[in-house]
């Protein structure tokens, strides 16, 4: 029996790519993918966070060690570090940037420590944003790698970089890392400053824990294995809806609480224009906790409202999860009265608020 030419063409042509795919297999241990971390990588690994966050306090430091006109340039450049290294990244579009270029002048212009905060939150939380990307495409405003937009940045930044701008004016133009309930020598003889001043830096401390909380509950959350239910009825609903709680998140958002208190403490001792460790400073853990409770609580009130006057549906048509009512969406929960960015700023100004009043019956 004679096979069709082109039958034994076909044969060929998959022996001859069956014999590639064995030599493929045979080299595959020689791909760097392939082979076990050794020791050394582990431990650079583990290491890399520390490393990275010197590497951001460094840079700080330098621009606050450089006098006024060091500074404000110094900080300009870093703001805009800040922007080209996000917009390459896809983290912020390309009115996203121009926003994060100003904002990062400003707050790190203002202060040390606000800087740091800022540079932290920024890029902690843009890495997490793209931890499991490919799970997170459940409603519609989703963009790869959690693109960012001015509207965006701006409810996250525009309040705090105001905050900070106006504590360093109070000091007296000169950027004053103290711990809080202190206050530069100029003030020390005026109880009212010292308190305006300690309430405006808890209440920036209180703003980034929200922020921080509230972004790694909502990109941990949507990854965690159980249904998220409803804040308000404890129902079960779809991932993506606004208001919608897990264990997991909850746990993320005491932990971005955590690294924005942790790094207010720690930039309170590195500051070049701070107490120092032997400062008050080294003896004020309560920084820490006031951001554990910033960002726990700044999440629970971003669910709450998210739950309520922001709309929730589900678009029959593109199958996903929608802030938009429409003939094809289904009502999930909320009103439309705010819409998600104007619901992260109402949350982190409340949440900022409560800090503010906390700091003044704590310190």
């Amino acid at each position: 029996m004679r096979l069709d030419p082109r039958v034994k063409e076909a044969l060929e042509r998959a022996a001859g790519a069956v014999h590639q795919a064995e030599q493929s297999m045979q080299l595959l241990h020689t791909l760097p993918s392939a082979r076990l971390p050794s020791a050394w990588n582990r431990a650079a690994g583990a290491l890399r966070p520390a490393a990275q966050f010197a590497a951001l306090a460094a840079v700080c430091a330098a621009v606050h060690s450089i006098g006024l006109l060091g500074r404000l340039l110094g900080s300009l450049a870093v703001g805009a570090g800040i922007a080209v290294y996000g917009w390459r990244r896809s983290s912020l579009s390309a009115s996203g940037a121009v926003a994060a270029a100003l904002v990062g002048w400003g707050t790190l212009g203002a202060s040390f420590r606000s800087g740091l905060l800022l540079l932290t939150f920024f890029f902690a939380s843009s890495k997490l944003t793209q931890f499991g990307e490919e799970l997170k495409d459940v409603d519609e405003e989703h963009k790869k790698g959690g693109q960012r937009d001015w509207r965006q940045v701006m409810c996250n930044a525009l309040v705090p970089t105001g905050l900070a701008l106006a504590a360093a004016w109070l000091a007296g133009g000169a950027p004053a890392d103290l711990a809080l309930g202190e206050a530069p020598a100029a003030a020390a003889a005026r109880p009212a400053l010292t308190q305006l001043l300690t309430a405006l830096h808890a209440a920036f401390l209180g703003y980034y824990a929200c922020c921080c909380g509230d972004t790694w509950s909502s990109e941990l959350g949507q990854l965690s294995p159980e249904e998220p239910r409803l804040i308000t009825t404890l129902r079960p609903v779809r991932k993506g809806t606004n208001g919608g709680v897990t264990l997991l998140g909850l746990g993320a958002a005491l932990a971005g609480g955590l690294a924005m208190g942790a790094t207010f403490w720690l930039a309170t001792l590195l500051s070049p224009c701070g107490g120092g460790l032997a400062g008050a400073g080294a003896r004020q853990w309560g920084m820490v906790a006031l951001g554990v409770g910033a960002g726990l609580a700044g999440s629970l009130i971003d669910s709450l409202l998210g739950a309520t006057i922001q709309f929730t549906g589900y678009n029959r048509v593109t199958g996903k999860v929608t802030g938009r009512p429409g003939p094809d969406v289904s009502h999930i929960s909320g009103l439309a009265v705010l819409d998600n960015n104007a619901v992260n700023a109402v949350s982190a100004s409340l949440t900022a608020a409560l800090a503010a009043g906390a700091a003044a019956l704590a310190f």
